[in-house]
């Protein structure tokens, strides 16, 4: 039976698999034995070995005078001399001559030419008489193939230093993997980590200064951010690896004063934040950190060892003081913060004298410098205490600012309450004023009117014509004051409407022409009550003598209302006033001092023939009263 496509299929699949798997086998066992191959490399630690003081440029004979030394080695070099060139070597057995081969030196400080079996691998600028030079980082080398040899293989190092202590440290050989990675790991902590803590330190402090700018009433953030600053040009100025001599002492002169201005603004921020400042402490910190500063630019290398020893330890008593300070402080006013402060304060005052004592060369204590790691650290504790102290700030302002506003909150609302008391009291006080004078006007036109024709009745020295014209003027005086006082309208135009109804009707029994004219009407045109009564009156009593004294034919009204004044202009084409009697002056003479009443002005031309009268008034002092309304 024949099997089926899938089963043939299935059967192809599995040796191939099992193809792929014996491959894959002997692929990982070829690997296992190259790995085995290379471990058998190890890593060779070199940790004595020997040394002269030479300035020869070649390896000096066995017999030379060379000295045994146990790596790291720092010994004070010659004081006879400024500049003093040596030599280190050692022996070395690969377990393979024929593998490559790495030489890895943790340490090199003054830097220097490097040789293998007398054959130069390598060179690292060291110093000479025109450049001081001081690495701060790892050193990695390859050892060509062709320069080792089976059995013993010797290393030489040839350099020239300039500091009080010489120094050479361990190194390391072996393969290229193990001394790569103990490369990159030191090459972060020693230097790519101090550069970024630089870094940070100096747009820190130029952030922190700037907030201090803004609130000079906090003087701790003022310190802060030159304490920070400080530091972050300290480690800038310290890890210069070369510096020309020429500049060497104001370079040294630029390293003491950013090194103990940051003590000193350390001491002086302790003592502020634990409220222990005092002016004479603050004045002679102050006067010791800048003399001895000075004193350095202006003496120079000569002093160094005092600057170094002496000076620099001159501090130690005041920052003790100010961390005893604090100490106390916080054991009396224990907070999260404090506590870390102190804790952050004894590290980094431990670490600085870690590093006090190993530029001394004291404790033989390798060379590690720590204290670029440690007060950054302090420094972010220090940026915490003074950030809490700002959101606690914030939180208070809030506090006072939402108080404040609550507190204008209630003041605004009696305010309210008093602005609408008083616009009560002066509408009524318009109120009053605005009855006042109708009560007046009333008196003064109707009431007179009245009075006068009753007079005139008793004494029967007024025909029934005389009476009716009297009455007449009496009712058109009322409905002008009613037109004009309506006290839930302001508005001028329904009056002046309702005026030119009825003078229409008069002027056309009389067979009359009359012609009114508006130029730019508004909408409403909104004025005081008793203004609005005067322009009625002025306009009924110049219409009111032309019907009756002017003897003319047509007669002309003219309105313009303009967004500043008001114009009317009457004109006929009668006798004028000159021969119209005594009547019409005395009539001319109530419209002026009506026009005074509001402030306008009355005008009278003599025409050819009849008379045009002018009234001219402005809306400043006449517009209705928000008050009033």
């Amino acid at each position: 039976m024949k099997r089926p496509s899938w089963a043939l299929f299935n059967c192809s699949a599995c040796r191939f698999a099992a193809f792929f798997l014996r491959t894959l086998l002997v692929l990982l066992g070829l690997h296992s034995v190259m790995a085995h191959a290379a471990n058998r490399q190890e890593v060779i630690h070199v940790r004595q070995a020997q040394f002269i003081v030479s300035d020869a440029a070649v390896l000096p004979a066995a017999d030379a005078g060379w000295q045994a030394a146990a790596l790291p080695h720092r010994v004070p070099k010659p004081v006879d001399r400024d500049l003093v060139g040596y030599w280190y070597k050692a022996a070395f057995t690969p377990a393979d001559a024929t593998q490559p081969l790495w030489l890895y030196f943790p340490k090199l400080r003054s830097g220097g030419a490097i040789y293998v079996n007398g054959v130069q691998i390598g060179e690292i600028r060291s110093a000479d008489p025109s450049y001081q030079v001081r690495w701060f980082r790892p050193h990695l080398f390859f050892i060509p193939p062709l320069s080792l040899r089976d059995g013993d293989n010797e290393i030489a190092v040839r350099f020239a230093i300039r500091e009080p202590l010489t120094s050479f440290g361990e190194f390391e050989i072996g393969p290229e993997r193990p001394l790569r990675e103990s490369y990159d790991q030191s090459l972060f902590w020693e230097n790519t980590s101090t550069e970024i803590s630089a870094i940070v330190c100096l747009l820190c402090g130029a952030f922190i200064l700037v907030v201090w700018l803004r609130r000079r009433q906090e003087v701790l953030y003022g310190k802060f951010g030159v304490c920070v600053l400080f530091w972050g040009l300290r480690t800038f100025i310290f890890r210069l690896p070369v510096v020309p001599m020429e500049y060497w002492v104001l370079w040294r002169f630029f390293y003491y004063l950013t090194t103990s201005g940051f003590i000193v603004c350390i001491t002086l921020f302790l003592l502020k934040f634990s409220r222990s400042g005092k002016p004479r402490l603050t004045q002679f910190l102050l006067a010791y950190w800048i003399g001895g500063s000075l004193l350095f630019l202006l003496v120079g290398t000569p002093i160094r060892m005092i600057m170094d020893t002496y000076w620099t330890a001159g501090f130690l008593p005041f920052t003790t003081y100010a961390i005893a300070r604090l100490v106390i402080f916080t054991a009396r006013r224990p907070t999260p913060s404090g506590v870390a402060m102190v804790f952050a304060i004894l590290i980094a005052l431990a670490l600085s004298l870690h590093d006090y004592a190993v530029q001394l060369g004291l404790f033989h204590l390798p060379e590690y410098y720590m204290l670029h790691l440690g007060i950054p650290a302090f420094l972010l504790v220090m940026g915490c205490v003074l950030l809490e102290r700002f959101i606690a700030s914030l939180k208070q302002a809030e506090s006072i600012q939402e108080q404040l506003a609550l507190r204008v909150a209630e003041r605004e609302t009696a305010l309210a309450a008093s602005y609408e008391q008083l616009r009560n009291l002066e509408r009524n006080h318009a109120a009053a004023e605005e009855r006042q004078r109708i009560m007046q006007d009333m008196h003064d036109g109707v009431g007179s009117q009245l009075l006068s024709t009753l007079v005139m009745a008793q004494r029967g020295a007024a025909t029934q014509d005389d009476m009716i014209a009297l009455l007449q003027e009496c009712l058109d005086d009322m409905r002008l004051a009613i037109d004009s006082l309506s006290p839930d309208d302001p508005d001028l135009l329904p009056a002046l409407g309702s005026l030119r109804f009825r003078m229409e009707a008069r002027f056309k029994a009389l067979g009359l022409n009359l012609t009114w004219r508006n130029r730019d009407l508004p909408d409403t045109f909104e004025i005081a009550p008793h203004a609005g009564l005067q322009i009625l009156r002025i306009l009924q009593e110049a219409l009111t003598n032309v019907l009756k004294h002017a003897q003319a034919r047509n007669v002309d009204v003219a309105l313009d209302f303009s967004a500043d004044a008001l114009r009317i202009r009457i004109a006929d084409d009668g006798v004028g006033f000159t021969d119209s009697g005594a009547h019409s002056g005395r009539g001319l003479r109530n419209m002026q001092s009506r026009a005074q009443k509001i402030g306008a002005t009355l005008d009278i031309a003599h025409l050819s023939p009849g008379t045009a009268i002018r009234l001219d008034l402005p809306l400043c002092d006449v517009s209705a009263s928000p008050l009033a309304a």
